[in-house]
C-alpha cells in the first residue's frame, strides 16, 4: 500500500473518530438535560453551575452539523490546494469557524477538533514564516477551545456536571470513553503527521535529485554549446576558405588565360589586346569585391544583384572571353531559383569545375548542364581536356564535396575522356512561378 494510501485511510479514520467523539459528547450531555428536566431537578442543576444551558436539541443539531460543515471544507480545501492562497484562506477561516462553532456547541468538552484542523493548516503550509503563522494560529485556537481557561467566561456547562446524574461506574465509564477518543485522536494525528513530514522529506529529497540532474544536464549542455560554437567556427573558417579559394581561383585563373591571350595578340592587335587587358581589370574588381564578400560571410555579390542564370550566364561568358575556351550552358530548370544557400553552391560548383577545366585540364570546350528531376538538382561539367586515369582530390574538388555534403547532397567525378564532374543537391525550398 502506497504512503499517499496510508495518509487518506489515516484522515478518513480521524473523521470517523471525531464524528463518534462528537456524537457521544453531544449525546450525553442531551440526555442528560432531558433527564434532569424529566425528574423535575432543572433548579439544583441550574444553581450548581450557575448558567444556563443551551436547548438539548440544539446541542446534538448544531455540534453534528459543525462538524460535518468541518469536514466537507477540509475535503474541498485538500482538492483545491492548487486555487490559490487567497482560497485556501478562505477555507480555512471556514473550517477555523466551524470548529469553534462545533467546540462551543459541546460546551467545550470535547477538544480533539483542533487536532483536525491543525492537520489542513500543516498540510497547506511551507516556509518558515508561514510555519510561525501557523504556530501562532494553532496556540491561539487551542485557547478558545480550552474549557480550563476560557470556558467558565463563556458559561460553558463542564463535562463533570453533565454526567454527575449518572451512577458512579457509568460515569467512570463515560469519563473513560472520552479519554480513549482523545487519544486514540492524538495517536492518528501523529501517525499522519509523521506520514505526512516523511512525504514531505521524501519530496524535498526528489526536488533536490532533479536540480541536481538538471544542473549536470546544464553542464552538458554548456560543454556542448561550447563544442557547437567551436564546430560552427571550424565550419564557418571552411566555409570562408572555400569562398576565397573559389572567387581567387576563378579569377586569377581567368587573369592567367587573359593575359596569356593578350601576349599572343599583342603584336598582331594592339586593339583587341587592350579590350581585353580592359575585361581582364573588370573581372579582377568583381573578384576582389566577391573576397571581400565573402569575408564578410557574404553571399556572392554577383548573386545579390541579379537572379541566378543571369549570374551564371555572365560568368560564364566572362570566363569564355578571357580564355581560348568554348563554354555552352544548358538550362532545363526554368525558373532557376532556389533557397539562398542552394543557390550559392550551384553558383560555386558551376564556377569551381569551370576553373578546375581550365586550369588543370587544359579544355577547349566546356559543356555545363543542370536539369531538375523531382526534388534534386543535378549539374553536369564536362570538358576535353586532358583528363587523368587516377583522380586526385584537391583543395577544389574536396570543398564542392564539403559544400554539397552540407546540403545533403553528393559529387561524382572522373577523368577519363577529359573531366566530368556531377554534382546532385537535394532542393528544399525550391519556388515554381512563371517568369
Amino acid at each position: 500500500m502506497s504512503r499517499e494510501n496510508v495518509i487518506a485511510k489515516l484522515q478518513i479514520g480521524i473523521y470517523l473518530l471525531n464524528f463518534a467523539a462528537v456524537c457521544l459528547v453531544a449525546g450525553i450531555m442531551t440526555y442528560s438535560l432531558k433527564e434532569i428536566v424529566a425528574v423535575m431537578d432543572a433548579k439544583s442543576f441550574l444553581k450548581a453551575v450557575q448558567v444556563r444551558p443551551w436547548r438539548p436539541d440544539t446541542i446534538l443539531f448544531t455540534s453534528v452539523v459543525c462538524y460535518l460543515f468541518l469536514v466537507v471544507l477540509s475535503g474541498v480545501s485538500q482538492l483545491w490546494e492548487d486555487k490559490g492562497k487567497l482560497v485556501r484562506s478562505f477555507l480555512m477561516i471556514g473550517e477555523i469557524g466551524f470548529c469553534i462553532g462545533t467546540t462551543l456547541a459541546l460546551n467545550m468538552n470535547y477538544d480533539g477538533l483542533v487536532l483536525l484542523v491543525v492537520a489542513d493548516m500543516i498540510r497547506g503550509q511551507k516556509g518558515g514564516k508561514q510555519k510561525l503563522i501557523l504556530l501562532v494560529a494553532v496556540t491561539g485556537l487551542y485557547t478558545i477551545t480550552d474549557y480550563n481557561l476560557l470556558g467558565r467566561y463563556f458559561g460553558m456547562v463542564p463535562w463533570d456536571s453533565f454526567i454527575s446524574y449518572f451512577s458512579i461506574s457509568t460515569q467512570a465509564l463515560l469519563r473513560g470513553t472520552r479519554s480513549i477518543f482523545v487519544s486514540m485522536n492524538l495517536v492518528l494525528f501523529i501517525l499522519y503527521m509523521v506520514l505526512l513530514i516523511q512525504g514531505e522529506h521524501r519530496e524535498k529529497e526528489r526536488i533536490r535529485f532533479l536540480n541536481e540532474q538538471l544542473e549536470a544536464a546544464n553542464i552538458k549542455m554548456k560543454a556542448y554549446a561550447a563544442e557547437a560554437e567551436k564546430n560552427a567556427e571550424t565550419r564557418e573558417r571552411n566555409r570562408l576558405a572555400r569562398e576565397i579559394h573559389d572567387t581567387l581561383g576563378h579569377v586569377l585563373t581567368g587573369i592567367i588565360a587573359g593575359i596569356d591571350a593578350c601576349i599572343t595578340l599583342i603584336d598582331i592587335s594592339p586593339e583587341e589586346t587592350k579590350n581585353r587587358l580592359v575585361k581582364i581589370g573588370d573581372v579582377t574588381r568583381q573578384g576582389i569585391t566577391d573576397v571581400r564578400r565573402s569575408v564578410k560571410k557574404l553571399r556572392p555579390d554577383v548573386l545579390e544583384k541579379m537572379e541566378l542564370e543571369k549570374a551564371l550566364t555572365q560568368m560564364l561568358q566572362d570566363v569564355s572571353h578571357n580564355t581560348k575556351a568554348e563554354i555552352t550552358f544548358d538550362n532545363q530548370v526554368r525558373p532557376l531559383k532556389f533557397h539562398e544557400d542552394e543557390e550559392e553552391a550551384i553558383y560555386r560548383v558551376i564556377q569551381e569545375a569551370t576553373t578546375n577545366s581550365i586550369r588543370h585540364g587544359h579544355g577547349e570546350r566546356i559543356m555545363i548542364s543542370i536539369e531538375k528531376k523531382e526534388k534534386w538538382v543535378t549539374i553536369t561539367v564536362k570538358d576535353d581536356g586532358k583528363g587523368c586515369d587516377y583522380v586526385e582530390q584537391g583543395f577544389g574538388l574536396r570543398h564542392m564535396e564539403e559544400r554539397l555534403k552540407f546540403l545533403g547532397g553528393y559529387l561524382e567525378y572522373e577523368g577519363h575522356n577529359g573531366f566530368l564532374i556531377t554534382a546532385r543537391i537535394p532542393i528544399r525550398w525550391g519556388e515554381e512561378y512563371d517568369s
